[in-house]
């Protein structure tokens, strides 16, 4: 070998080594490292698939929240007209309570006006008793005048005849 002369390196440049290893064998190992897609590639289809997953999953949720918010609001909903039926009850209760109070207020008075008149009874029973049994007093004692006077003219008559 001279200093002038070149000699050429098959395995130079990248064709090369792939040419050289072809020869060897290895050339669909390397055609396959070479048509790999890069990390980076690799990387972002990871995270495109990840990303998606995310996103399926995020959407499940938002159905299945969605789902639980109609029932909710359902439930909301009944709940809701329960309580309305149960406001309602409650004012007819307070006014059947008023008109309740309203029939014991009456009824009190009634029981304290009929005592009143009980009372008044009484005392005319006890005055009319009393008058009765001084009537009866009085016609017993007339009886027995009457009784005396009818002596006296019988007796008054016998002497006379």
């Amino acid at each position: 070998m001279s200093a002038g002369h070149h000699i050429t390196v098959p395995f130079a440049s990248w064709e090369g080594m792939v040419a050289l290893l072809g020869a060897l064998g290895l050339g669909g190992v390397l055609t396959a490292l070479a048509q790999r897609p890069s990390r980076r590639a690799v990387d972002a289809t990871a995270a495109k698939d990840e990303a998606t997953g995310e996103a399926a999953v995020i959407a499940s949720i938002a159905t299945a929240f969605t789902g639980t918010t109609g029932a909710l609001r359902e439930e909301i909903e009944r709940m809701q007209i329960m309580l309305n039926e149960l406001r309602t009850r409650v004012v007819e209760a307070e006014a059947e309570i008023r008109a309740a109070a309203l029939r014991e207020a009456d009824q009190a008075r009634i029981i304290v006006d009929l005592r009143e008149q009980l009372e008044v009874s009484h005392a005319d029973v006890v005055r009319l008793r009393a008058e009765r049994d001084s009537a009866t007093a009085s016609a017993t004692q007339k009886e027995g005048e009457v009784r005396q006077l009818k002596a006296v003219i019988d007796a008054h008559a016998r002497a006379t005849t």
